[in-house]
């Protein structure tokens, strides 16, 4: 009797250890599922087109192109640099173009998401975390009014619902 009861014991405690273990790895897969990196694709318009870097032979080195997104609302610019390879394709575009880019929205070591544009047009855009040209400027304006008259204009720096919810790669939380 005595065995038994030891033997029903330790077969409690197994099925209590399996529990836990898929406990774990149910939390694990949510956790994860939840923070997984997204692609979106959206169009820009070409604003600005510069050589960053020459060599001695006139060759693009580095490239800045800016953008705006067409179908975000707001006044949403993006300005990316390139190597030479990106220089050498997205060259031929000119202020006006209308492109598609593709967008990697990834969470980072902070806790925050980033979003990375890794194509432009028909360009390839390696992604560099050691970045720092890159710049985005995201932002609502609206007028402010005093007495019926505008006076100027006001603008939101941090991307409000309305935009994340046309734009979800915005997205910082």
């Amino acid at each position: 009797m005595h065995l038994r009861a030891r033997h029903r014991q330790d077969l409690a405690g197994a099925r209590g250890l399996r529990r836990r273990a898929l406990l774990a790895v149910v939390l694990m897969l949510v956790v994860t599922g939840c923070n997984r990196s997204k692609r979106y694709e959206t169009e820009v318009e070409v604003t600005r087109v510069s050589a960053v870097q020459k060599d001695h032979e006139g060759n693009t080195q580095t490239l800045d192109v800016e953008m705006r997104y067409v179908e975000c609302p707001g006044s949403q610019i993006e300005i990316v640099r390139g190597d030479a390879a990106f220089a050498a394709c997205a060259g031929r575009y000119k202020v006006g173009d209308k492109l598609r880019v593709s967008i990697d929205h990834v969470l980072s070591s902070d806790g925050y998401y980033r979003w990375r544009i890794r194509k432009l047009g028909d360009c390839v855009r390696p992604a560099d975390p050691a970045d720092e040209t890159a710049y985005a400027m995201i932002r609502e304006c609206d007028d402010s009014v005093v007495n019926g008259t505008r006076v100027g204009f006001q603008c939101k720096h941090v991307p409000d619902q309305k935009v994340v919810e046309k734009c979800p790669w915005f997205r910082r939380r």
